[in-house]
């Protein structure tokens, strides 16, 4: 299967088109504007997000920077960024024969900065954090059929976020210095992870939160991701699929019964040391009935799910933990009333 350069079709705004970028789009453009009041919304041209960037080319970073944006804030980790997918799910290319072009292109860092874009990595999780352990407690919240799993990850990634979120709302808080300097230099902001899923998905849940967009427009704008990557999702299911969690959780659905993270962190530890002893293949896999492959591919589709309810409980979590975004923001981001001051001077605007 050959993945499509480009999306089909996505509404525009808040989408743009440019090839081999998936997800992007203004978050401000969400459909009829992120009204805050009935004289406010958010400023747009300041806030896009996306998906992974590795696959662009110099002209792709040139048409970034004529949207406006001036800098990308990188919320991966070292491994995503070295390997792309493969980095998250531990599978390689799921169809070769048909599809060889390398996950991560190299050269994109250089293109970036040659066309006069700054780049900021801002790791989420360390390097640690994508041991074969903690890559299964992650599989083992995403996959769950409750929304639970989905809220509880994005706590793990609020805790562990603070720094990252920090450098970039700070860099959105100095735009109001670099605006009174003048000129027309590209200021905008493009955030992104590795889908522009949940790293992106809830910072930019936080932030709208905290500059008092109603929160089932949050949602609705959040939930536009599935729509973003509409057209790379059975690709992405593949790979999955071919990973060495889903394998294990296959398996534990053959024999009717739930997989534990510890099967699954014992998949990813055997496949690591296949790859290093040189073998790629499973002789004589068990075959599986279309029935318990299907329960696989649902389970895949639920990792890569956006869905409304899934927002809106994790913006309660937040209420809950912190007791508002703006507690979040001062408690785990350490942003003081200057520099939340400036956000909202420079993220908002009349109507």
């Amino acid at each position: 299967m050959t993945t499509p350069a480009t999306a089909p079709n996505l509404p525009q705004p808040p989408f743009f088109e440019i090839p081999n970028l998936n997800n992007l789009r203004d978050a401000a453009l969400f459909p009829g504007g992120l009204t805050i009041s009935s004289h406010q919304k958010v400023r747009p041209g300041l806030l896009f997000r996306s998906a992974e960037v590795s696959k662009l080319d110099r002209s792709g970073w040139a048409q970034l920077r004529k949207l406006g944006v001036g800098h990308v804030f990188d919320l991966r980790s070292t491994p995503e960024v070295l390997k792309g997918w493969e980095g998250v799910t531990g599978a390689t290319n799921p169809n070769p024969t048909t599809n060889s072009e390398p996950d991560v292109r190299p050269g994109w860092m250089q293109d970036l900065e040659a066309e006069g874009l700054h780049r900021t990595f801002t790791p989420v999780f360390p390097e640690s954090d994508y041991s074969p352990e903690r890559l299964a407690e992650r599989y083992m919240k995403y996959m769950g059929e409750s929304t639970d799993g989905f809220v509880h990850a994005y706590m793990d990634i609020l805790r562990h976020a603070g720094e990252a979120f920090g450098v970039v709302l700070r860099y959105l808080a100095e735009l109001e210095a670099e605006r009174k300097e003048g000129g027309e230099k590209a200021r905008g902001a493009l955030i992104h992870c590795t889908a522009g899923k949940d790293r992106t998905g809830i910072f930019f849940g936080v932030l709208l939160s905290f500059l008092g967009v109603e929160r089932e427009r949050i949602a609705e704008e959040y939930q536009l991701t599935e729509l973003g990557l509409a057209h790379v999702r059975e690709d992405i299911v593949a790979r999955l699929s071919q990973s060495p969690g889903f394998k294990k959780y296959t398996l534990s659905q053959l024999a009717g019964r739930e997989v534990s993270a510890e099967e699954i962190a014992d998949g990813i530890k055997e496949d690591k040391e296949k790859k290093k002893e040189g073998q790629t293949q499973e002789e004589g896999e068990q075959a599986v009935p279309p029935d318990v492959l299907e329960k696989g591919r649902q389970a895949a589709l639920r990792m890569l799910g956006a869905k409304k309810k899934s927002m809106l409980g994790a913006l309660d979590m937040v209420d809950r933990e912190w007791g508002s975004a703006e507690g979040y923001l001062r408690k785990v981001c350490g942003l003081g009333d200057g520099v939340l001051g400036r956000l909202k001077r420079n993220l908002v605007v009349e109507r």
